[in-house]
């Protein structure tokens, strides 16, 4: 005979096997993933695609494909995506500084809603010895924004 509850006890046991299994994620595969759904357009993937690249998360890092991807990202509207463009930009990482560019993406990613780009240009408004592309460059950079799979330890 069938112990009382039984059926609901192997439930709940594969229930919180597949909470661990789903928790437990692979970098790399988490990259091919996103990669997958970045070259079919979804725009989260492509920013995702942008923030592996540039931390080397899942694949070898690589600042090229990072602003690649994240160009993609941005010219679909993603907020996140212009702010670590013009980081790449204003502190010249791997890239040719441009600070004018750099101001026009924080500036997009201000107009889009991102509450980090408005924080930092309002920062940097704030200087009122400086006009905002030479404060730019003196307080150059916050972080860059990341994703929901980095763990933020």
């Amino acid at each position: 005979m069938i112990e009382k509850g039984f059926h609901l006890k192997i439930f709940f046991f594969l229930l919180i096997s597949c909470c661990l299994q789903l928790g437990a994620v692979n970098e790399k595969d988490d990259f091919v993933y996103d990669l997958s759904l970045a070259t079919q357009g979804i725009s989260v993937s492509q920013y995702n695609t942008g923030v592996n690249y540039s931390i080397g998360r899942g694949i070898e890092k690589d600042v090229e494909k990072a602003v690649y991807w994240y160009q993609r990202a941005s010219e679909q509207g993603h907020s996140k995506a212009p702010f670590n463009i013009a980081i790449f930009y204003v502190d010249g990482i791997n890239t040719d500084t441009d600070p004018d560019l750099a101001l026009e993406y924080f500036l997009i990613a201000e107009e889009r809603g991102n509450s980090k780009a408005k924080e930092y240009l309002d920062k940097l408004r704030k200087v009122d010895s400086l006009d905002l592309k030479e404060a730019l460059i003196k307080y150059c950079c916050p972080e860059p924004l990341s994703h929901s799979m980095i763990s933020k330890n």
